[in-house]
């Protein structure tokens, strides 16, 4: 088995540079953009978010959506992917305006599936939502199409395990006769035996952005060229103002960050792009026109959607090995990765907790996070710490080590036959990137990328507001109340 995980990665990358052009070239482009439909007139605080609209608006006006539309429009965006917690709630009645101003326009939409909808109650509930998507707004000819099939993204389909999203989908949609985009770090790339694409919703958590995007193209299509990898690109983030607990931070740097993320995104070659995001204002990954910044933002995408657009160039393969191949191995790029290895003398666990788990570099919170683990996943357990309160695990393979905290863990074994092991922060990686010394997540891998040579944009435009405007008091639409009493404690992307 370990020679054949030798091989494998090599031969991905044969059938990946292989398939590349032809696999770019029957599919066009796509700049998309996260676009959130829950704000009033109530969201506009110096409390709530970290900036202020231009134009502050409520949600549900028409008029906001249109110019929201023409703005998206004029700086290259193709189609905003609209947060979407079900139909019989504002997020489906907004959903609706949009679909028809953005058929006005010759604008797309599409919808992000919301997983943690405090609408759904069971699966099944999320189950018959996802009928009525494909059954109803997915048929609205301003509904985003590819290959000429409806887009879905989803946000926490981790919430299932990859077999029970097979079970779905071949009940719902057999013939795949739609586009699901998963949502997720590695540990979502089992569900690609599934799902047809892969994005990142915020990569503001990586010190070297380049670095960490290269790696995901040939991780996509491991399970098959026509996979779509999804670049992300984002101006920074600022969710100081917003109930998570976890805070990240990072410094927009006036336009350089932002540019550095597209730079990086094209030397991923994604099929797509989406940004993170065009009005996400709780936690500052905003680029709709703001006080601080104008159009800053819609006119460095404006630059860098047109360079996309206009065709980057044709990667080249520089293999540095070549396998010799032999009459006993066949591998072909759909392989799905095996069960989570065990290793001699480990204990096996279970993931126990309600939502997902962090696994830190140490065993205390005040470590850093090195990811999240989704209940019901198989962990091995190799050593504890001397409180016996946390334990350390294999993550995210076999030789490396992280810490999840016991009390979340459902162990089978003599925990007592543990070793006790001294813990040890993981290193975290130089970068050329700075990031805000609050942000809370460390990257443990950092391969050297390769500077792209696409120039940046010529011009960089600024703008200066010396006051923050009044909203506009529009009176409040049936049930939006509601919404906001669920957006209080609801946690944010």
């Amino acid at each position: 088995m370990k020679r054949l995980l030798l091989v494998f990665p090599v031969l991905v990358a044969a059938v990946w540079f292989g398939s590349f052009s032809a696999a770019r070239a029957a599919r066009p482009p796509l700049v998309l953009a996260f676009y959130y439909d829950w704000f009033d007139e109530n969201t506009w605080t110096p409390a709530k978010v970290p900036d202020m609209p231009a134009s502050p608006y409520a949600s549900r006006d028409p008029g906001a959506i249109a110019r929201q539309i023409q703005q998206a429009r004029g700086a290259g965006i193709d189609a905003f992917v609209v947060s979407w917690w079900g139909a019989g709630n504002p997020t489906d009645d907004n959903f609706k305006v949009m679909l028809d101003q953005a058929n006005a326009a010759n604008f797309r939409v599409a919808v992000d599936f919301e997983l943690t909808s405090p609408f759904y109650h069971s699966k099944q509930d999320a189950i018959n939502s996802l009928k009525n998507l494909l059954a109803t707004r997915a048929q609205h000819p301003a509904y985003l199409r590819a290959d000429g099939k409806p887009v879905i993204f989803f946000w926490r389909e981790q919430m299932y395990s990859p077999d029970e999203w097979r079970d779905i989908r071949n009940t719902i949609d057999p013939n795949h006769q739609s586009l699901w985009i998963a949502e997720g770090t590695k540990e979502a790339l089992p569900y690609l035996s599934v799902f047809d694409g892969l994005h990142l919703y915020s990569i503001a958590w990586a010190p070297d952005v380049a670095a960490e995007l290269q790696k995901w193209p040939s991780r996509v299509r491991a399970y098959g060229a026509d996979r779509i990898w999804v670049g992300t690109v984002m101006p920074g983030a600022d969710n100081s103002k917003s109930p998570q607990s976890e805070k990240v931070m990072r410094d927009r740097r006036g336009g350089d960050f932002y540019r550095e993320t597209w730079r990086a995104a094209f030397a991923s070659y994604p099929d797509w792009i989406i940004i993170t995001s065009w009005n996400e204002w709780v936690e500052g990954t905003m680029i709709e026109p703001s006080v601080t910044y104008g159009n800053l933002y819609l006119d460095i995408t404006r630059d860098f959607a047109g360079q996309f657009k206009a065709g980057l160039p044709t990667p080249t393969a520089t293999p540095t090995r070549t396998p010799t191949p032999t009459a006993t191995l066949t591998l072909t790029p759909t392989l799905t990765p095996s069960e989570p290895i065990e290793i001699p003398d480990g204990i096996t666990a279970t993931i126990s907790a309600t939502d997902t788990l962090r696994v830190r570099a140490g065993p205390s919170t005040d470590t850093a996070i090195l990811g999240r683990l989704r209940p019901g996943a198989v962990v091995t357990i190799l050593a504890r710490n001397d409180a016996a309160d946390w334990w350390q695990i294999a993550y995210p393979d076999e030789e490396r080590r992280g810490w999840v905290f016991a009390q979340f863990v459902t162990t089978d074994g003599d925990m007592d036959s543990l070793p006790v092991a001294e813990p040890t922060e993981t290193p975290t990686p130089e970068s050329t990137a700075t990031p805000t010394p609050t942000a809370t997540v460390t990257v443990t891998e950092t391969p050297t990328p390769t500077e792209p040579t696409l120039a940046p944009p010529s011009a960089t435009p600024s703008a200066t507001a010396t006051s923050t405007p009044t909203p506009t008091q529009t009176p409040a639409a049936p049930g939006l109340p509601a919404l906001q009493d669920i957006l209080g404690w609801l946690p944010f992307h």
